[in-house]
């Protein structure tokens, strides 16, 4: 078994794509442009406010102030983090194996903290995540691998003996940079278009239910 496993959050252990779409959708509204469905919100949810306002704006964005456009997202979506939110399917099972196994868990995400923390308050299965970090809790943030050495450092477990999953390339290549076995959620925000068998994943899964079953039986 891993020693300690941890998690990207937005796209890995919780579906947050319709509250980061609704998001969007009201600066989109605010401004008079169309609205995007989630067929096409949805692969962009891991990549923060700036992939969805891309999204959305598409060459347009050129034309608006970039910084006031991230905040009205983020103001908007600090009131509804967890409107539409839940663990994907698998989550809360496989919390409940790693506490029931003691093997301490945390989550570093890309995502601002202040959301992050916001969002574990209102999903209680994540109310014993052991360490936190959030895109702007250090200096650096993936795919840098430094937030994952800190984590593993925090929990006092060697960066080799920790699983890292994760649903974006910045993930893998965070957490092989790291030293860790690096788990690729392949339901999560992935686009037709990404080439995911170029990211040099040790191990894919379909379903956070099929980590439970792997975690005890493969290692690095």
């Amino acid at each position: 078994m891993p020693k300690a496993v941890l998690f990207d959050l937005d796209g890995t252990l919780v579906d947050t794509a319709d509250d980061l779409g609704a998001a969007l959708n009201h600066v989109l509204q605010s401004h008079g442009l169309p609205l995007c469905s989630a067929e096409q919100y949805r692969p962009m949810a891991s990549h923060g406010a700036k992939g969805l306002l891309e999204l959305g704006f598409g060459p347009l964005l050129a034309n608006y102030d970039f910084g006031r456009l991230r905040q009205q997202l983020l103001n908007y979506y600090a009131l509804h983090v967890c409107d539409h939110s839940q663990h994907f399917p698998g989550g809360a099972e496989l919390i409940a194996h790693l506490n029931q196994h003691q093997i301490p868990w945390g989550i570093v995400t890309n995502k601002p903290y202040r959301l992050a923390a916001s969002m574990l308050k209102q999903l209680p299965a994540l109310s014993q995540c052991a360490i936190l970090l959030g895109g702007d809790s250090l200096a650096q943030r993936k795919p840098d691998p430094t937030p994952l050495l800190v984590a593993s450092y925090q929990l006092k477990v060697p960066a080799a003996q920790c699983w890292y999953v994760g649903d974006a390339e910045r993930d893998i290549a965070a957490g092989n940079r790291a030293g860790m076995t690096t788990v690729l959620a392949e339901f999560g925000y992935i686009a037709n278009t990404d080439q995911t068998e170029l990211w040099q994943a040790d191990l894919h899964i379909q379903s956070l239910m099929q980590l439970i079953a792997v975690c005890g039986t493969v290692s690095k």
